[in-house]
């Protein structure tokens, strides 16, 4: 939960500095409080667990009417990975190390326009990108095979878009995944469509930000066995689900289309480009 105006100092150092302190403070084993931890994560991912992709047409354009509501249709979520600070596992070498220079394993969420989390690929080493870990991800397949995605939709009688999401610079370009144009030497339609991309994208940045402000266990290393810290960390993603809203009003009206227009995600790009800046 957020901080509060009347926590000491001491509080605040318990609560980033997990097992060891917390361990002192009640007067067990450090063993114990990491086993009360373990049994409780335990129990909330599997009993709790409301992070959940959609799965029919319908609940994808749920989602996406929650991007229109902030100004971009055809958005089917915001993606971006967070790393989770750890101590390095038993004979793991520096496969857990990553570019910002500490042991981590990594977090890949697709979020909502409400910030909340529907897919969540947790576990990786911290030394793979997460393009890497996105390429071979449960949500490429499904963004790939569009058995489950919402058909395209005119946005003009001549203008026909896909179903796709929101990601950074280090993804790769296609027709589900929209990404802004590289820094250099841009023209202004380019600079006010990645200023578009951005302010919708940075919900995925919000979510991770808020789960980290309600849970600042996130904000340290954290004191568990690797598998452990994995359960721990998914248990408080599926908490913050449940403190999220989700859209619950209309669908806006559309025209669906049978057939796809664009052969890449370049030129679908460059489209988008021109009627969002036009």
């Amino acid at each position: 939960m957020d901080s509060s105006g009347d926590e000491s100092d001491e509080d605040v150092r318990c609560i980033r500095e997990s097992v060891g302190c917390i361990s002192r403070r009640v007067g067990v084993a450090k063993s114990t409080v990491s086993s009360v931890i373990k049994r409780v994560s335990q129990a909330i991912v599997k009993h709790l667990n409301n992070i959940e992709i959609p799965s029919t047409p319908h609940e994808w354009r749920v989602v996406e009417e929650g991007f229109v509501q902030k100004g971009l249709m055809r958005c089917a979520g915001s993606l971006d990975g967070k790393h989770i600070r750890i101590k390095a596992p038993p004979n793991s070498g520096s496969v857990y190390y990553n570019y910002k220079h500490f042991f981590s394993f990594s977090m890949l969420g697709l979020v909502d326009a409400n910030r909340k989390v529907l897919f969540l690929d947790i576990g990786t080493p911290g030394s793979l990108s997460d393009s890497s870990i996105f390429n071979r991800s449960e949500l490429k397949r499904i963004l790939e095979e569009k058995s489950t995605l919402p058909p395209p939709i005119h946005y003009t009688e001549n203008l026909v878009f896909p179903s796709f999401i929101l990601a950074d610079g280090i993804f790769a370009l296609t027709t589900y995944l929209m990404k802004p144009f590289g820094r250099s030497n841009l023209t202004r339609e380019q600079l006010h469509f990645n200023r578009k991309l951005s302010n919708t994208r940075v919900r995925v940045e919000h979510c991770f930000g808020i789960i980290a402000s309600r849970f600042r266990i996130m904000h340290s290393c954290i004191e568990l066995m690797y598998a452990d810290a994995v359960e721990l960390v998914t248990a408080l993603v599926i908490l913050h689900n449940y403190l999220m809203p989700s859209y619950d009003g209309p669908l806006t009206p559309v025209v669906e289309s049978a057939a796809e227009q664009f052969r890449n995600g370049k030129e679908q790009r460059e489209a988008l480009m021109n009627f969002l800046c036009n």
